[in-house]
């Protein structure tokens, strides 16, 4: 009898030591989770009007500070195949900027939102609906904790959804 109760006390602390085990494997994960991806931006293509109240409409890419901190938000310029093309806004200088080879850098402040034009690649005529192009932007913190370096937010889209996106017909190329 005492070596059944021995046995039973020992089977349930072998399950009360798994259960632990679980718990403690679900909070690291979530204290990872927390402090490396919860507060990461997010980068969308949205569409606007080009200008306030108009039918015609652009893409942007919207980047979305979710953290209280800032961020330092930046991107290649120049022109590339199957490449879109990030300009600050809808001035000559930007866009002239934006297809000069270099860097742009943009500061964003903590639980806010900015939006940037998107220019076509060169080659957009020649690619078929299917093919993807792409965006690619850099950020980190601009007072970091722990990790300096910058991480990379890649954002596709097929031609025929950004067409669709935009309201733009095929027949306008």
């Amino acid at each position: 009898m005492a070596l059944m109760q021995g046995f039973c006390e020992m089977i349930l602390w072998e399950a009360i030591q798994g259960a632990g085990t679980v718990v403690a494997i679900v909070t690291g994960g979530f204290v990872i989770w927390e402090r490396f991806f919860r507060y990461q931006p997010s980068a969308f293509i949205v569409a606007q009007p080009l200008v306030p109240g108009g039918q015609t409409k652009g893409a942007y890419l919207r980047v979305q500070n979710r953290s209280e901190r800032p961020i330092i938000v930046s991107w290649p310029n120049g022109s590339s195949p199957n490449s879109l093309r990030i300009a600050l806004n809808h001035d000559t200088r930007s866009i002239v900027v934006s297809l000069i080879d270099g860097r742009t850098s943009v500061a964003i402040d903590g639980h806010s939102t900015q939006i940037f034009p998107i220019l076509r690649p060169n080659n957009w005529a020649d690619l078929n609906d299917e093919q993807t192009v792409e965006v690619s932007v850099k950020w980190r913190f601009a007072q970091p904790l722990l990790f300096k370096r910058h991480r990379s937010i890649a954002v596709r889209i097929t031609k025929q959804a950004y067409r669709l996106l935009v309201n733009e017909r095929e027949d306008l190329d």
